[in-house]
């Protein structure tokens, strides 16, 4: 008898330590995470943005320190925004809290696409080769995009030619793509549009740039 209830005792204990160790996605649960709950679905109501000068080894600088024009960006985020939530979460189920704590929540888009970028110079610059940026001038073409950790720059047109989406805490860089030749300061705005129209201007900007 002693012996029948140590056996028993043994394995309560070992379904219990189970129950409790975190599981990896996909060993014993259906949804689509791989375990429960299902977390609730939430979109980003994006209400500004913000700009950092940043390095091209990631270091965020000051915009009026000037670097070679392929070594400094323009790194673009999500600053402001408003949660929606589009349904509500699942309940955790005794059997599966172990595995639950090996889940995360999936990344938090905004509910509206980025549609384009314009770039709009704000003081007239002349490159060493003799072309002229002039005041008012959208000079987008000279400029390449890309998600920040992604190597090279991608025209900003071709970059946002499916629209874009944007997840919080995720960066997207400008850089300028052709050689000043000479350093130059540029001065710009950042005009930001979105899937249903709305815009957001990021006023004088500076990019110093050799």
């Amino acid at each position: 008898m002693v012996y029948r209830n140590k056996k028993l005792f043994l394995t309560v204990g070992l379904l219990t330590f189970l129950a409790l160790m975190p599981m990896s996605c996909g060993l014993v649960c259906t949804d689509s995470c791989g375990c429960s709950p299902n977390f609730p679905e939430q979109k980003l109501l994006i209400k500004s943005f913000e700009v950092l000068t940043v390095a091209g080894d990631g270091q965020r600088i000051q915009p009026t320190l000037t670097q070679p024009y392929d070594q400094v960006f323009k790194a673009i985020r999500i600053k402001d925004f408003d949660l929606v939530s589009l349904a509500e979460p699942d309940f955790f189920e005794p059997w599966t809290l172990g595995a639950a704590f090996a889940c995360s929540p999936p990344p938090v888009e905004s509910i509206e696409k980025l549609r384009s970028i314009e770039i709009i110079n704000l003081s007239e610059q002349t490159l060493a080769d003799g072309t002229v940026l002039k005041l008012g001038e959208t000079i987008t073409p000279y400029f390449g995009m890309n998600d920040f950790f992604a190597q090279g720059l991608i025209p900003v047109n071709d970059f946002l030619k499916n629209n874009k989406d944007l997840v919080l805490e995720d960066f997207f860089k400008l850089g300028f793509t052709k050689n000043p030749g000479k350093p130059i300061n540029l001065e710009i705005t950042i005009r930001i549009v979105m899937e249903n129209g709305k815009e957001f201007i990021l006023n004088n900007q500076i990019h110093s740039i050799r």
